[in-house]
């Protein structure tokens, strides 16, 4: 599959989950919330992102060259937490995103529950490119692994990557502590873009700043085919400013 097909489909994929959420919140089924400019479609409660297209979305804007999928990617995609925010980051994918705890209060916050993940830090460990061991630590702390991926963090680090690219992981490790002063610290040295405009609005949304024309910025910056966009559009549907 080629890779803009790949992002395609994963952008379909998460339009798709975020309407199952949105279509259950007028059904009364989730707290009702702020709605817009949301699309219509069909969608599958319930139902795991298929790995490829997480696997898709979660590379789409992380430095390259990408590493060859983990072993253990689909066991990551069906167990890895849904959370309500969700960073702009290597190794994420939106389709993580619990619909409904973010239009139930978009800006509540609670740390993610942390383990260790052996398989994936062997996987890891075989990653010899700055590229690729900053991929492998954001892979890790999607997993709940926040030590892991601090330490692939620290090594790619070591490799000479560009402290820009670093900046994203390391500011959602802090963000996923609830260090918000560090997270926006390390956001803003990431370069005018995307995931700059979406994780800034991230610590404006759960501190209570203004951050609609963050995530607007983001979505508006993003092809409708990337699933990142979907993401940032919602965001921006949620913040009250």
């Amino acid at each position: 599959m080629k890779s803009d097909d790949a992002q395609n489909l994963a952008g379909r994929g998460l339009a798709l989950a975020l309407q199952t959420g949105l279509d259950e919140a007028h059904a009364g089924l989730r707290p009702a919330a702020v709605f817009g400019e949301i699309e219509p479609h069909d969608a599958h409660a319930g139902i795991a992102p298929p790995p490829l297209e997480a696997w898709a979305a979660a590379i789409a804007h992380a430095p390259g060259p990408h590493p060859q999928v983990p072993p253990t990617w689909s066991t990551v995609v069906l167990e890895s937490p849904r959370v309500p925010h969700i960073a702009l980051v290597p190794g994420e994918f939106p389709q993580r995103l619990d619909v409904g705890a973010l239009l139930a209060d978009a800006a509540r916050w609670d740390e993610t529950p942390k383990q260790r993940h052996d398989d994936l830090r062997a996987w890891a460990s075989g990653q010899k490119t700055g590229a690729g061991l900053l991929l492998a630590g954001g892979v890790l702390r999607v997993a709940g692994d926040a030590d892991g991926s601090l330490e692939f963090l620290q090594k790619a680090r070591l490799t000479g990557l560009a402290e820009a690219e670093l900046a994203s992981l390391a500011g959602a490790l802090a963000f996923d502590a609830g260090q918000w002063q560090s997270a926006r610290g390390c956001w803003e040295t990431v370069p005018e873009g995307p995931a700059r405009w979406h994780n800034l609005g991230l610590v404006a949304l759960v501190t209570g700043m203004p951050s609609k024309e963050l995530f607007t910025r983001a979505a508006k910056a993003l092809d409708e085919s990337d699933p990142w966009h979907h993401l940032s559009a919602l965001c921006a549907e949620v913040s009250v400013n």
